[in-house]
């Protein structure tokens, strides 16, 4: 990733780096944000913590993931060096997220709070202050935050019910962006035939408009995926076509904030010069895409599922 050619495409086009993080890499992230320094390029530190504590921050291990921040932070400073911002992707624990998307009864069972990461989760209040506590500590620092949030979130009405299912604090930390995860490439890929290229489209613009009404200037957008992440058999764009299909959308929308999924799977896939003008370059046609029916029936029952968990309040956050 610290090439001189990836420095200077990422340079030239005008993009920053979030640099995802793990404990068996962390040894080498100051020598990463000086060789980006040196060329030009800001750097955001994504940290994720092992899998058994579930890999991406939640309810249940925010003082683990904390302790991780600070620990990647003073390295930093060690050096002389800083991050221009902290990446906070809060998700349910990866086997949790594994097992949901393996449908059936997995599926439920995360939907019930009966998932392996669910338990010892402590009250919900206290993550939420842990969380807010991290972030403004950030904030205190200079360092900038933002918040990568799966999209039910944003079918959550006053009762944040889908914030609580997925055990993910959004809505109080007071995080600098909020950039939901709107992968059409996922939408469709996922949904094993039951939604299409189109329907991907017109959930994308749903979720653009969502996060606009919700988060208004701090909203953002993660489009993708151009490579495979975590799961590792993440469903990728077809061509950079479908990546500068999905950057128009997001401007109809009034989404100018957006951040690609993978830089990896860019460099894997050249010429990486396609991919990165299909996310840079002024769209040719910003139009909202129209709705489908399946699109519309998939955010209608995301939207009463979020106000049916929110009236029960679960157990797991009292």
């Amino acid at each position: 990733m610290r090439t001189p050619r990836t420095l200077e495409l990422l340079r030239r086009y005008g993009l920053s780096l979030a640099v995802a993080v793990r404990p068996e890499t962390a040894a080498g992230l100051p020598d990463l944000a000086a060789a980006c320094a040196d060329a030009g390029v800001d750097v955001a530190v994504w940290p994720m913590i092992e899998d058994e504590a579930g890999r991406w921050v939640s309810a249940g291990n925010a003082a683990a993931f904390g302790a991780f921040v600070a620990r990647l932070l003073d390295a930093l400073d060690g050096r002389g060096l800083a991050a221009a911002e902290v990446v906070f992707d809060l998700e349910p624990p990866i086997e949790d997220v594994r097992r949901a998307l393996a449908g059936g009864r997995g599926a439920l069972e995360v939907l019930r709070g009966g998932g392996g990461g669910a338990r010892g989760r402590p009250r919900w209040g206290d993550a939420q202050r842990a969380l807010s506590a991290m972030a403004e500590a950030l904030h205190a620092r200079g360092v900038a935050t933002s918040a990568a949030i799966v999209p039910l979130v944003l079918a959550d009405g006053p009762s944040r019910g889908w914030e609580r299912i997925l055990g993910t604090p959004v809505s109080e930390p007071p995080w600098g962006r909020v950039g939901a995860m709107l992968y059409t490439s996922l939408i469709e890929g996922y949904a094993r035939g039951a939604l299409g290229r189109a329907d991907a489209l017109a959930l994308l613009a749903w979720g653009c408009r969502a996060a606009v009404r919700r988060f208004g200037p701090r909203a953002g957008v993660s489009v993708g995926a151009v490579g495979v992440g975590a799961l590792g058999d993440e469903p990728v764009y077809r061509s950079p076509d479908e990546l500068r299909e999905d950057v128009a959308v997001a401007a109809a929308a009034g989404v100018t904030d957006l951040a690609l999924f993978d830089l990896g799977g860019v460099l894997a896939r050249p010429p990486a010069e396609a991919w990165l003008e299909a996310f840079v370059a002024p769209p040719r046609a910003a139009r909202l895409p129209r709705a489908t029916p399946r699109a519309l029936g998939v955010a209608a029952a995301a939207a009463l599922l979020g106000r049916a968990a929110g009236r029960a309040r679960r157990r797991d956050y009292p």
